[in-house]
């Protein structure tokens, strides 16, 4: 049309490609087949090839179940690998750290006290004050104590116990990922 090629045309043309490479194989195999049966040659291993191209196992289950238990079997080894302590109480006398400044129990509760204070001292659309000085407050709380926690290597691991750990954790939640979101064809 014009001079341009349709798609019709480009489809025939590697539809033609293609089956010529199907009739070359055929002939190729054909002839191996008839040196085979004359006793000239020996059979090869090309007949049993594997068709899974993917490069995988093929089974998504075991794959799942396999991903599954090294995410799971890494986790545990490495949340048992720590003990926590903090520096809540004991030796920390009460003494919170935020941002590393030391910071008092009681002090850090004023903020929380007093929005909810506002909560109830306020009226209509003005709550919404007292609810962010609250959250605000419970958020300054959550923040130290987990900033006052301190955590210990249990048995003085060294670099290769922490690759098969990560490297555990990582190879299974991989697989999970690979067998969960796996395009059917």
């Amino acid at each position: 049309m014009f001079g341009k090629t349709s798609f019709f045309d480009k489809e025939m043309k590697r539809a033609e490609k293609s089956a010529r490479a199907f009739a070359k194989r055929n002939r190729k195999e054909a002839k191996e087949v008839e040196d085979i049966m004359n006793g000239n040659k020996r059979p090869s291993m090309d007949y049993f090839e594997d068709t899974n191209r993917s490069g995988s196992a093929g089974n998504e289950t075991l794959q799942f179940f396999m991903g599954f238990l090294l995410l799971g079997g890494g986790l545990y080894w490495l949340l048992n690998s720590f003990t926590v302590t903090s520096g809540i109480g004991g030796f920390g006398g009460g003494m919170y750290s935020l941002f590393g400044m030391h910071i008092s129990g009681g002090v850090m509760l004023i903020p929380l006290l007093v929005g909810i204070g506002l909560i109830f001292f306020l009226d209509g659309k003005k709550r919404f004050i007292g609810y962010s000085v609250a959250a605000l407050g419970l958020l300054v709380i959550v923040i130290s104590l987990l900033s006052s926690l301190n955590f210990h290597a249990k048995y003085g691991n060294t670099l290769y116990v922490y690759v098969l750990m990560f490297g555990m954790i990582f190879a299974g939640a991989a697989l999970l990922i690979k067998s969960t979101f796996k395009k059917k064809s």
